[in-house]
């Protein structure tokens, strides 16, 4: 059930933040961020301040799920995407690269093949230019 209460909540979040990168004026960055915050507490829990600071690996050893990890990718790439609105480029590449490696890690875990997991993280990838982290 959680999962797929997350699921929807990223789905959600993600075309709010679509809405911003257009320039939509009837979305409000900080009304985003609270939702994003929101949705990194509900999958997240205490872990948050704790994940925020590790590497990938063991970000994802502390998650265990991979669809756990999966979701902390997109939110990852989500705030990425916020801090492109702030024209904060270091730190949403940065961000960006996170989120790919946080999402090779549930991939890797995965015991089944998530296609759209690969092709999610491919295009992110390759809007990074490449390089993960």
């Amino acid at each position: 059930m959680q999962r797929d209460v997350v699921i929807r909540w990223i789905h959600q979040i993600s075309a709010l933040i679509a809405r911003l990168l257009r320039r939509d004026p009837g979305v409000s960055i900080q009304f985003a961020r609270d939702q994003l915050a929101d949705a990194k507490r509900m999958l997240l829990g205490g872990l948050e301040p704790v994940l925020d600071r590790l590497e990938p690996g063991p970000a994802a050893d502390f998650l265990v799920d991979p669809h756990r990890i999966y979701g902390f990718a997109q939110l990852v790439a989500l705030e990425s995407a916020l801090e492109r609105v702030h024209d904060r480029a270091e730190s949403a590449d940065r961000l960006g690269r996170r989120a790919v490696a946080l999402a090779r890690e549930a991939i890797s875990r995965s015991e089944a093949v998530q296609t759209e997991w690969v092709a999610w993280t491919d295009a992110a990838e390759r809007d990074l230019g490449g390089s993960a982290e």
